[in-house]
Parts: C-alpha cells; structure tokens; sequence
C-alpha cells in the first residue's frame, strides 16, 4: 500500500533516520540518536524547516524537511522539546539520561533563523515545556513543568533569548500548586491553556502578566491517570489513553486502556474503551487515532473514530520476537536485550497506520486492504519513532512526542 507521504522513522538505538516513500527507503540522518523520551517535532510551514529532533548523542537539535538537514548545538540528555506558534525558536529541556537521578538543570533555547542557541539554568527534574502567549500581553513565554515538588514556572521567551554565556541560573515566576507527578503536556495555543497530566487530573494553567495561573484541575474521566498527552489539531482538544487496573508495573497485562478526549477550557470529554495490555504511545490524524495494545495474548492496532468516539476497526498484528513479559516492568530489557514496544503513526492522506515492531526492524502498514510490511537494516530496539511528514496548512500540536 503505497503512500507518496514521507514516513520517517527513527532507531535511536542504532543512531539513524530511515525515510520511507512509495516503498522505497533512504538514510535521511546518520549518525544522530534520536533523543526517544523527547521525539519528533513538526514544525508549522516557513519555520526554516519541517520537523525538528534532539540528538541525544551528539549535543544537537537536528532539523531537516526533504531537501537539507542541519545540526544546532543544544544540552543533553534531552528530556522535552517544543517551538513557539511561528516554529522560529525551540526550547529543549534535559533529563535523566543513564543516571538514575536529576542532575541537569540546563535549558537550551534555539533559534532557527539565526542557526544559533543559548542555555541557561532552571531546576533539576524531569521538566516538561510548553511556549504559551501570555494572557495579557501575547508575548510568547516559556513555560515549565517540574516535579517532586510540583510546580510550573514562567519565563519570558525575549528573557531568555537575551541571556549571557557560562549558562547563568534564570529563574521566572513560580506557582507551586501541581501534584508533584505530573508526566505529560498539552498546550492549546489558540487558548494559551496548558494541560498538565497528574494523579489529581488534567491540571490546567495559563501565563497571565508574566506569571503562571491556575485554572482548575478536570478528573479524569475513567478510573487510572493519563501520562501521555497530544493536542488534536482539527478539534483543538486534549487526547490521552488513561491507565488504570493494576498498580503494580508488573501486572501490565491487566492494565485497562481508554481512549480519552477532553476540551481543555470547558472539560468536557469523550471516552472510549481500549483493550488490556500496553498501551505506549498513540498516533492522531484527523477524525482518527490509532492505538497500539500489547499483551500475551495477542498484539492489536485499535483506529478510532474520534468525531463518534467509538471504536472503528480491531486489527490483530504480529507478535514481536521479544515483547515485555509479564511479572516484569513493561519498560526493562528480556534475556540482556533492550525493552520492546512499538511506535505508531497514522498517514494523515491516505489514512494508512504504520507500527513498528521493536527488535524486529519491521514496520507493518495496516490499510484498507490489509497488510503490508517494510524490512529495515536496524532492529528498531524499543520500538523506534515514527513521523508521517505531509504538509498540512498548519501545525497545532507544538510539543515534541
């Protein structure tokens, strides 16, 4: 099932970037290591480039459309990537990386016209990010999430643009009213809400004359919690699959699945129920989303029709050669190789769902007719990424996955 729609897809492992075309497949990016917890992010069109990674190897956010790749200096390990509504400036947070505590506090703003960075110093952490116009002024402000304890900071993207070298601590207006799990981010930019997934709900906050402001926390709609949150660009709402049944990790096959979409300024939401298992990640495209359920009993694609909010289709897959096993974390390597799962991606053209099978390098493409598959010279090992790259008329989802 062909697609003339470039589909990247990304071995972060092996430090390579695959572009697929009408079945056809060329390197894009050697020798750069996607950085996996941060992804791929689209760039609105006339951003000096369509789609944007951090290199978490190389020290770099790596920024490329069909004709040119370029490499801008960043920190690493990457932890989260977003852009500004125009996709001019980047900011890229850093994480854990192979420690097993925080220890990087280094926030890297990029400029993509300049082809030029700047860091500067927040809070150990986790911390997630979002650009968000501020209430009063419009003025495009960084916004970021800590954790442990909670809170979600302000600072003015000119502020930080302007900082001096040696990374110098810059610290904005605080607000400490966040559960301190949050894990997932949302923003609406044409509200400026930002949606925060946590143990208490979807936690939602605006930039309101340079300082953060709490907007109310909407329940989840099902029983569990969310961590992975996208913005649908056709309705403007936030989507996540919340996560419930078992607690403990390694119980994954019991865990339940519902696909949630909830509009971030009234709260209302939809739900639709997913099948047990482990649901990583999901794609969107539009009046659909896709999501892959591992379990020992059998790996599915579920598509769903998000304008009913029902399930549309139930696609069984291959199993992979070394999925997670239960009793186990989902998240931990099998016999000394490295945690499988899948990435998922829908054509936003032909409407064509591809899905890695992590380990395998494969890639199924599930489509009206059935099934096709795509061999890849790298394992694909944790599932890899994926990134469909038609040029849409504008791009509203603008944090990295």
């Amino acid at each position: 099932m062909p697609s003339t729609t470039p589909l990247l897809a990304a071995d972060h492992r092996a430090g390579v970037v695959y572009e697929i075309r009408d079945a056809s497949r060329r390197v894009a990016v050697a020798n750069s290591w996607l950085a996996e917890h941060a992804g791929f992010l689209r760039l609105p069109i006339g951003a000096h480039g369509r789609w944007a990674f951090a290199d978490d190897r190389g020290g770099a956010l790596v920024v490329g459309d069909a004709e040119s790749v370029r490499r801008i200096p960043i920190a690493i390990p990457a932890e989260h990537l977003a852009c500004d509504a125009t996709g001019r400036h980047v900011v890229v947070t850093t994480g854990l990386g192979m420690s097993g505590e925080a220890w990087s506090d280094v926030v890297s703003v990029v400029d993509l016209v300049a082809d030029s960075s700047v860091r500067f110093r927040a809070r150990t952490g986790e911390p997630g990010v979002a650009i968000t116009p501020d209430q009063a002024s419009g003025e495009p402000t960084i916004l970021l999430r800590h954790r442990e304890p909670g809170a979600v900071e302000a600072l003015p993207l000119t502020t930080a643009l302007e900082v001096g070298p040696h990374a110098p601590v810059l610290r904005g207006q605080l607000l400490d009213d966040l559960a301190p799990d949050g894990h997932g981010d949302v923003l609406d930019p044409a509200s400026g809400i930002v949606g925060i997934a946590t143990s208490r709900g979807l936690e939602r906050f605006v930039v309101d004359a340079g300082a953060p402001r709490a907007i109310g926390v909407l329940r989840w709609p099902v029983e569990g919690r969310a961590y992975y949150l996208r913005l649908a660009g056709d309705t403007g709402r936030a989507t996540g699959i919340v996560r419930g049944g078992p607690a403990a990790p390694g119980s994954w096959p019991g865990w339940t699945n519902t696909f949630v979409d909830i509009d971030l300024a009234s709260g209302a939401s939809r739900a639709v129920p997913l099948p047990p298992g482990l649901a990583f990640r999901f794609a969107l495209a539009p009046g659909a989303a896709a999501v892959s359920v591992i379990h020992p009993d059998g790996d599915v694609v579920v598509a769903i029709d998000r304008e009913d909010a029902r399930v549309s289709r139930v696609v069984p897959i291959p199993a992979m050669t070394h999925p997670p096993r239960a009793g186990q974390l989902p998240w931990d390597g099998v016999d000394g190789r490295p945690a499988q799962r899948r990435s998922i991606a829908i054509d936003p053209v032909t409407g064509t769902i591809a899905v890695t099978s992590g380990g395998d390098g494969t890639i199924h493409l599930i489509g009206d007719d059935g099934i096709s598959r795509i061999e890849l010279p790298t394992p694909l090992d944790e599932g890899g990424h994926l990134l469909w790259t038609a040029d849409d008329d504008r791009v509203d989802d603008l944090v990295g996955r």
